[in-house]
């Protein structure tokens, strides 16, 4: 496969998958707590991508840049439903039509005018400044178990993610989180399986969509290449109605 093809832009990772917990909730749970535990941190973090366990929907530009090179922008819409997500290409004219469907831990990409659906290899899925693997983003409740790390700083709390299976795509996630309500983070770093750090994010804004806040800038860096980053707007979060029959590889060739 073309590697261009797969060099899309995004992350949150922090976009998308549904969280089980409402924020709000979580929050005040955690406000009237003293000691905060990992798993709830946790939800907290997944409570800014998503919009619980239902089905939803919401809109990124990304803006990527990398030296001795004009910047590129990408505009995608995506729609997610518990563990499925499925990414749409807006812009530009070149990308336009082609779709990113994960399904569980797995896969595919979509090219008009070819009539196939390519499956993605976990390497496949870290490639470019914003991977697929930050497109389509992980439900950390789920996929990973946390720890909280002491530091001296108390205006913060460091948690720790470890990936529960070896076929995710990050295999640690660590977070730096506001040590008060409402526990916004504030910075992640994104590990191989070798420990080598691949992707470092900055959440720079919040925005409320229909009353819970979410993400809406975020600056992910690449330390493996210089002057290697990207900023991605996250929009127009809104609850969806989407069938499940919208998350087959069969049926995205029709979308």
């Amino acid at each position: 496969m073309n590697k261009h093809l797969l060099k899309i832009a995004l992350y949150f990772i922090l976009s998308a998958t549904a969280n089980n917990a409402h924020s709000e909730q979580v929050n005040d749970d955690l406000s009237s707590e003293q000691n905060n535990s990992a798993s709830q941190l946790i939800q907290i973090i997944d409570s800014y991508r998503g919009l619980n366990s239902k089905g939803f929907s919401f809109d990124i530009t990304n803006v990527s840049y990398k030296e001795n090179r004009d910047s590129r922008t990408n505009q995608l819409s995506v729609d997610v439903k518990q563990d499925n997500s499925l990414v749409k290409f807006q812009s530009p004219a070149r990308q336009q039509g082609r779709i990113l469907l994960k399904k569980h831990s797995d896969m595919w990409l979509y090219i008009p005018g070819t009539r196939k659906v390519i499956r993605i290899s976990p390497a496949q899925r870290l490639l470019g400044e914003t991977s697929n693997a930050d497109v389509t983003g992980s439900n950390f409740s789920r996929d990973y178990t946390g720890k909280i790390i002491p530091q001296d700083n108390p205006e913060q709390i460091q948690l720790e993610l470890s990936a529960k299976k070896s076929n995710m795509s990050y295999q640690k996630v660590t977070f730096w989180l506001q040590n008060q309500a409402p526990f916004k983070p504030i910075k992640s770093e994104y590990y191989a399986r070798s420990g080598k750090l691949l992707k470092t994010a900055q959440y720079k804004a919040f925005k409320e969509f229909n009353g819970e806040l979410k993400v809406h800038k975020m600056l992910l860096s690449d330390p493996l290449i210089s002057g290697s980053y990207t900023w991605m707007l996250f929009d127009n979060y809104r609850s969806s109605e989407l069938p499940d029959a919208l998350f087959n590889k069969e049926a995205i060739i029709s979308l």
